[in-house]
């Protein structure tokens, strides 16, 4: 799981590979740098779950 305190998302993998979200924020909305922060989050985490299905990624 990666936990970054400025971001008020948390992003993570299920054991069966789907990517969760959690609000932990108290404000609904997101900087421009928070989006960009937490696209590459997402980004990371689907990178990882299409790695897990092939050998050589």
């Amino acid at each position: 799981m990666t936990i970054s305190s400025s971001l008020p998302f948390i992003a993570t993998t299920s054991p069966s590979g789907d990517i969760v979200v959690f609000y932990v924020g108290t404000e609904p909305r997101m900087t421009p740098e928070q989006a960009l922060a937490f696209a590459d989050q997402l980004r990371d985490l689907a990178t990882q779950a299409a790695c897990a299905d092939l050998v050589n990624c």
